[in-house]
């Protein structure tokens, strides 16, 4: 009696607990497209949510955590009220503050309704690792979690945001993708001196690393159509215009790659909706043809004199090692769509900061989405930096802008920029200041919403 008493209690509780295969596949979407992956995957193994895999930032390395439903090192004993805290304040179970790596300024404006399918997944979905990460280790005043509270109080400011339809292609769905799952500014907007994003530049570029995200409200994204903006982000290649490379490589290929195709259209049409057009577009210029003077390197006296690049120009250089796959013009294959993409007319090219275009040469591509895998190697480790630059300078002239040189110690400069620049760790006086300004702020922020209570009050 007391079995069967104890199967009509349980067993309708354990039902309602389980949620259907519905919310679940919806969580699972939603954790593509927040890119939930790319910062808690175990590098160690490949494991996407288990954790350890290093954040640089200005502070110092951020370990991200095990979010998987392991009860001893994961989310495993989180209640749907503790996930919601996270995702919308930035606190732990314990109460404790996370980092700003976590993009909650961004969650925080998540519906209801997707932080439950989030949580659902999370606790139903994806297997349990007990993989245990190291915790976080900044110095002092970094290291004093509490000191995130002032933060949030100068900076977490939730937008209310309408989800839109899934189904259907909408500004609002765009608007609600780019600004919460998709936290396009935690790259793409500048950020002030205490690492927070400055929300009256949002989306005009910013910096990650050595690399440029791009100004996404500038005139030269209203060259692109809808649909080109869409193709971009499905397969992170434009041809002639623009080709994903660095994190923006890794976002187009763990999240925006997988995403449906209404989705896709519906960021490319908020985005559309930024800024002002231009009075005109640039057109791609057509490089004059080059002699085969230019590119002949001529006999040598010796193998390596035959072989290396010390001697070559920028024009040799491209010859040997571009030209084979981007062509002799920068015009890429002839195959369609394009293998090898063209270079002319692309926005690394066009840019006025060279900084993209040396990490592209530099670092390489190697980026796989369902239309296939593009690969670029990695030319930093094959040439010098003064062949570099000559290469750099020579694809920056004939298929950009004639007058748009890159030298040597523009190429040094970026190469040698760190991934994250310590300063707040060298200076030891700028810890102590940054914790001085966070109180000085929090307290005249507290006052004046004080003053504001009074004065509405008082009417």
């Amino acid at each position: 009696m007391r079995t069967a008493t104890f199967l009509l209690l349980f067993l309708p509780a354990l039902a309602l607990a389980q949620p259907d295969s519905a919310t679940l596949k919806r969580g699972e979407y939603l954790a593509i497209a927040g890119d939930c992956s790319a910062c808690h995957r175990n590098p160690d193994n490949g494991h996407p949510f288990s954790g350890g895999y290093r954040i640089s930032s200005p502070l110092g390395d951020i370990i991200a955590t095990n979010i998987t439903p392991s009860r001893v090192n994961g989310i495993g004993n989180y209640s749907l009220a503790d996930f919601r805290r996270v995702m919308r304040e930035g606190r732990r179970r314990d109460g404790s503050y996370l980092y700003p790596a976590m993009p909650y300024t961004a969650f925080a404006s998540l519906t209801d309704e997707d932080i439950a399918a989030l949580y659902a997944w999370f606790m139903t979905g994806v297997p349990a690792e007990d993989h245990q990460v190291p915790a976080t280790q900044l110095p002092f005043p970094f290291s004093w979690r509490a000191m995130m509270a002032l933060w949030n109080g100068l900076f977490l400011s939730p937008q209310p945001l309408a989800s839109g339809s899934a189904e259907a292609i909408g500004d609002a769905r765009g608007e609600y993708l780019v600004k919460t799952l998709g936290h396009c500014g935690s790259c793409h907007t500048p950020r002030n001196v205490l690492m927070a994003e400055k929300s009256a530049s949002y989306l005009r570029g910013g910096a990650v690393g050595s690399w440029q995200a791009p100004d996404l409200t500038q005139a030269r994204l209203y060259a692109w159509s809808e649909t080109e903006l869409a193709t971009y982000l499905k397969t992170g290649s434009l041809p002639g215009k623009a080709i994903a490379a660095g994190e923006m490589a890794t976002v187009v290929e763990n999240s925006f790659s997988r995403l449906t195709d209404s989705d896709r259209r519906s960021v490319a049409r908020y985005l559309l909706t930024l800024g002002h057009a231009p009075a005109s577009t640039h057109a791609a210029p057509t490089p004059p043809p080059r002699a085969i003077a230019a590119f002949e390197t001529g006999p040598s006296a010796t193998l390596r004199g035959a072989i290396g690049g010390e001697q070559m120009s920028g024009a040799q250089l491209y010859n040997a090692a571009c030209a084979s796959c981007h062509g002799a013009q920068g015009e890429g294959s002839r195959d369609a769509p394009q293998t090898f993409p063209r270079l002319t007319g692309t926005s690394a090219v066009l840019n006025a900061n060279p900084a993209n275009l040396i990490m592209t040469v530099a670092e390489g591509v190697d980026r796989t989405t369902a239309s296939g895998h593009a690969f670029m190697p990695a030319f930093s480790s094959q040439m010098s930096s003064a062949e570099l630059a000559r290469l750099l300078d020579y694809v920056s002239t004939q298929f950009g802008a004639a007058g748009q040189h890159i030298t040597e110690e523009q190429v040094n400069h970026t190469l040698r920029h760190p991934r994250h620049s310590l300063w707040l760790q060298r200076a030891p006086w700028a810890g102590a200041g940054l914790l001085a300004l966070l109180i000085c702020l929090g307290v005249w922020r507290y006052r004046s919403h004080k003053r504001r209570l009074h004065e509405s009050t008082s009417l």
